[in-house]
């Protein structure tokens, strides 16, 4: 590789970079001088970033089918760039099934879940994260020798503009030095944020309900992801209020029903084939839900992709936005666009009721955006009677839910299809034609996040079973409907929140959720690195307040609207249209342009850095972990590894593409190891015997081998000749690594249960892995290992009581909590002694 390169930082490493590193990869031959290195930065599993996690609940479910998720260019797809197929989820579970892709994952219930999964099923989120890591492996592994990638498991906290003329580029520019929280930098070229969705730091609304919580011993969760909700706070038989009814509320719905031990069966009646009832476990809390809305999402449409009412949008057109331009160049979101897409729509959906069609702004599509207007009393006085509101709450909410199941799921739902598929094209052609620059001033702080609330409302809703079961816990007692216009108070007398709907519907009680994702804002976000980007960069646009400013390009804007020379970003705290990181197949994606796009310029501009002299380098990041040997237990430790936020180096015989497609995020190649550095052995047994001593002086080896077959028993045979015939094997090992510190792990787990049975710290199913070792610093080190890893640790005393260990011992291949993994040793101790 030329030493000439261009060093981009990219910081974030979900799936939205994975999709532009793949179209960094698919464009590179067009820009045969611009030679890459490429910085990732991100503490979360490559690929998959914060959002989708491997282990998150299986309860937890995408609200798309698996045909109609992909993160792969097609024949549809109108780029610049070349097309590159690759497989939908679908087909990547049915590659998988087949022999034709590779497993992600030893775990048997990940895979059993990728057995049962057919094109129509919603697959769970932790089987989507296993499609977007090997997403990011086969992008790695299709790279050509021009782009370079580092991954680097940190938070970046900071970034810094410096001058670059001393580089020797023909034309001085802007260079950046990026801050990591481990106190290292990054020096960039060009640096591109892809930031996607982060935690936020409470509102002062927010903090004052945590004060009135604490003061009441009561509970109050904020706006976060379902797995930042501390459910044990939420006991049995309480009532709770959840504000909010998306796709958050939902999910956190299934963790508190099923998740607690309960179940759903069928129970259909005449006409309602899908109908289910729920077998309560007494572990649930009783929910109370509201909203602005006050009802869930639109289920999911039967048959979505079936061809419904026009293929092309007749009034939201090129020349249409063209007429509608001030002297500025500017469009009127409300004024001049929302007409166009309310023509579309009567177009494609004949008779559909839009609101009042004389008015301008929101009001046009509001039977859209709020289908429960106008059922409830506007004077908002309610019944005199409370169970009388609650009554009728429920009946209006319940008719709702039951009948857009019936519009949705019916045998052939064409209106709901051609509302979802016109919604869409008009997504696709905002996103095409209507970038932030564009925009008049006083659109910009509500486009585009009203449209995509609106879209997400009719068309991200969940799987049409999730209303079902909804409608089951409320026949069960266990769910109760607030209504509309819901509104919370504190109640200082009382210490209790209280909650009112539109009808009259009312609750007191102790606990309240947020059942919706914080707001993406640059001041809000809990991440520093966004925080200081719009401070220290001034980057922070005006007219939206809390997004960072950017162009089509995606070029970050300054203050006084110029692009910050080498400075990009993409993503939900930008003002770029929300594009998310997959898309559906063969829809001409807008993500997938704007990733070609970027990729391309990206590349453009490498080429005139790179002729500019060599970039100076940082070097490798330190590695957290060393592993020799990639068969099935070293594959399972480092996948389990570069998911639980290690940097991973792995030492194999394979090449290093193979190495990146089966193990994504981790490096191949082990450097010498510092000192205390952690270095698991997983070869064969005999061949640690062919290690060089000197090559891991210092490190913590995790000898997790095991001796099988005539071939080990001969290694241990010479080694008991050289080193004393009383030894254990692992004993054997250390002798021969006299230069290292030995510990005894990770062998008496099978490799099938390494990613299936990690847990919390904490939790009450957590399994035991039992650590042997001489050396108290290697065992403390290999215990803080597993833990990491997901394991408690239990102690041994010594290598020589390794023999416990292998197989045959007394340990081998138990599934044991670390109670239970301890008293099992003592017993084994006490029958060695009584043998004696």
């Amino acid at each position: 590789m030329s030493t000439s390169s261009a060093r981009i930082v990219v910081v974030g490493a979900g799936p939205r970079p994975s999709g532009l590193l793949e179209r960094l990869g698919a464009n590179a031959a067009e820009f045969a001088d611009a030679h890459v290195r490429i910085d990732l930065v991100d503490p979360s599993t490559p690929g998959a970033g914060r959002i989708w996690d491997a282990h998150e609940s299986p309860l937890l479910l995408m609200n798309s089918r698996a045909m109609d998720v992909t993160m792969f260019t097609d024949e549809a797809s109108s780029i610049d760039g070349p097309v590159r197929p690759g497989p939908s989820l679908a087909q990547w579970a049915e590659g998988i099934r087949e022999g034709s892709i590779a497993a992600p994952t030893a775990g048997t219930e990940r895979l059993a879940e990728i057995e049962a999964l057919t094109p129509e099923s919603f697959p769970s989120r932790r089987v989507q994260a296993l499609y977007l890591e090997w997403v990011f492996g086969r992008v790695l592994a299709d790279l050509p020798e021009s782009i370079e990638v580092r991954i680097h498991r940190r938070l970046a906290t900071g970034i810094e503009q410096h001058d670059a003329s001393a580089r020797g580029a023909a034309e001085p520019g802007s260079s950046w030095r990026v801050a990591l929280d481990d106190g290292t930098s990054l020096s960039a070229d060009l640096v591109l944020v892809t930031v996607g969705h982060t935690d936020a730091r409470p509102t002062p609304a927010q903090r004052d309900l945590h004060d009135f919580a604490a003061r009441h011993g009561g509970v109050y969760a904020s706006p976060s992801h379902a797995d930042g909700v501390d459910l044990a706070s939420l006991p049995a038989g309480r009532d709770v209020i959840l504000r909010g009814m998306g796709l958050g509320a939902v999910d956190l719905i299934a963790l508190l029903a099923e998740g607690r031990g309960g179940s759903f069966s069928p129970a259909p009646l005449a006409g309602e084939p899908d109908r289910l009832s729920y077998e309560p476990s007494g572990e649930e809390p009783v929910l109370w839900l509201g909203s602005r809305r006050g009802t869930p999402f639109h289920s999911k449409v039967r048959g979505e992709d079936v061809p419904a009412g026009p293929s092309e949008l007749a009034h939201l057109t090129p020349e249409a936005l063209d007429a509608a331009e001030d002297a500025e160049g500017h469009v009127d979101f409300e004024r001049s666009v929302l007409p166009l897409v309310a023509a579309e729509i009567r177009h494609a959906v004949p008779g559909v009721a839009l609101g009042r069609t004389d008015s301008e702004g929101w009001d046009l599509l509001t039977a859209l955006d709020d289908p429960l207007v106008g059922l409830f009393a506007s004077d908002g006085a309610p019944p005199d009677d409370a169970a009388e509101a609650l009554r009728r709450t429920r009946d209006v909410l319940v008719g709702h839910i039951e009948s857009d199941l019936r519009e949705r799921t019916e045998e052939d739902p064409t209106q709901a299809r051609a509302l979802f598929q016109v919604l869409l094209r008009i997504t696709g052609a905002l996103a095409r034609l209507l970038p932030a620059e564009r925009l008049s001033p006083a659109s910009r702080g509500s486009y585009p996040g009203l449209w995509h609330s609106l879209f997400s409302f009719v068309c991200s809703g969940p799987p049409p079973r999730r209303l079902q079961q909804i409608l089951a816990l409320e026949r069960a007692g266990l769910l109760h409907f607030l209504g509309p216009r819901l509104q919370v108070t504190a109640d200082e007398e009382t210490g209790e929140f209280v909650a009112e709907g539109a009808g009259g519907a009312r609750v007191r009680t102790c606990a309240l959720v947020d059942a919706f994702l914080p707001a993406p804002t640059l001041e809000g976000s809990s991440n520093s690195f966004l925080r200081r980007l719009g401070t220290d960069i001034g980057a922070s646009d005006p007219h939206a307040p809390g997004r960072l400013r950017t162009d089509g390009e995606g070029r970050v804007l300054d203050a006084e609207g110029e692009p910050v020379p080498g400075l990009w970003a993409v993503g939900p705290a930008t003002s770029e249209f929300p594009l998310g990181a997959f898309a559906r197949p063969r829809t001409d994606a807008p993500v997938f342009r704007r990733n070609d796009a970027l990729a391309r310029t990206l590349l453009a501009e490498a080429e005139a850095v790179a002729a500019g002299g060599p970039s100076t380098d940082a070097g490798h990041p330190a590695h957290d972990v060393g592993i020799v040997g990639a068969g099935k237990i070293g594959t399972a430790i480092a996948r389990q590894a570069v998911r639980s936020g290690l940097h991973v180096h792995v030492e194999t015989s394979r090449d290093a593409r193979s190495l990146s497609a089966r193990i994504p995020g981790a490096v191949a190649g082990l450097r010498t190891p510092s000192a205390g550095e952690v270095v698991v052995l997983t070869m064969p047994f005999h061949a640690v015997f062919d290690l060089d001593p000197e090559r891991l002086r210092g490190a913590v080896v995790v000898d997790a081998t095991n001796p099988w077959g005539p071939e080990d028993l001969a290694a241990i045979e010479q080694a008991r000749g050289r080193f004393g015939a009383d030894l254990s094997s692992s004993e054997l090992v250390a002798a021969h690594l006299v230069a290292s510190r030995v510990a005894k792990a990770l062998n008496h787990i099978g490799y099938h249960d390494v990613e299936d049975h990690p847990r919390p710290a904490g939790a009450s199913d957590r399994r035991a892995l039992a650590i042997a070792s001489d050396d108290e610093f290697a065992a403390a080190r290999v215990a803080s290992l597993l833990d990491r890893l997901g394991y408690d640790a239990v102690l041994v005393d010594g290598l020589g009581q390794a023999r416990h260990l292998e197989p045959d011992g007394a340990v081998f291949g138990s599934h044991a909590s670390r109670d239970v993994l301890t008293a099992a040793l003592e017993a084994a101790d006490a029958a060695v002694l009584t043998a004696a």
